[in-house]
C-alpha cells in the first residue's frame, strides 16, 4: 500500500467517525431533551451522548495529524485530484437536496403538526452535516484501494 493510499484511508476513516460521532451526539442531545432526567435510560443516555462527543474531538485531533502528514509529504495536490473534487462537489449537492426536502417536508408539516423549532434546527444541523459527509464517503469508497487488493 502506497503513502497516498493510506493517506486517503485515514482521511476516509477520520470523516466516517467525525459524521458518526457527530449523528451520535446531537441524538443523545435530542433524547435528553425529550426524556425525563430521573428516568434510568438519561444515564445511558448522557454516557453515550459523551461518547460521541469524545469520538467527534478525537476525529478532529486525528484530521490535524492527517494535515500534518500531507503537508510533510507533499501529497496534496495527487489526494485531491479532479475525481476528488467531483465527488466533493456531488456529496455536497445530496446534502442541500436533503435539507430543502426536510425544510420543504417540515414547513408541510407544520401545517397539521407542531413541531418544536429546537427539534427542526436539530435535524436540519445534523443534515447539513452528515448527509454531504455520508455521501462523500459513498461517493468516493473506491478510492486509496490499489489494483492487486
Amino acid at each position: 500500500m502506497t503513502e497516498i493510499s493510506k493517506l486517503v484511508r485515514m482521511r476516509n476513516r477520520c470523516l466516517g467517525l467525525a459524521a458518526l460521532s457527530f449523528l451520535v451526539w446531537q441524538l443523545m442531545q435530542g433524547l435528553e431533551d425529550v426524556l425525563p432526567e430521573s428516568s434510568v435510560a438519561f444515564g445511558v443516555i448522557l454516557v453515550t451522548g459523551l461518547v460521541g462527543i469524545g469520538g467527534f474531538v478525537a476525529a478532529m485531533l486525528v484530521f490535524l495529524v492527517y494535515a500534518g502528514k500531507v503537508t510533510e509529504t507533499r501529497t496534496q495536490a495527487v489526494i485531491e485530484d479532479e475525481l476528488f473534487a467531483h465527488n466533493q462537489a456531488r456529496a455536497v449537492r445530496f446534502g442541500y437536496i436533503a435539507l430543502m426536502v426536510l425544510v420543504a417536508g417540515g414547513y408541510g408539516a407544520s401545517s397539521f403538526v407542531d413541531i418544536p423549532s429546537g427539534h427542526m434546527i436539530r435535524v436540519l444541523m445534523v443534515t447539513g452535516v452528515c448527509v454531504p459527509i455520508f455521501a462523500f464517503l459513498w461517493l468516493d469508497r473506491a478510492s486509496g484501494e490499489e489494483e492487486g487488493e
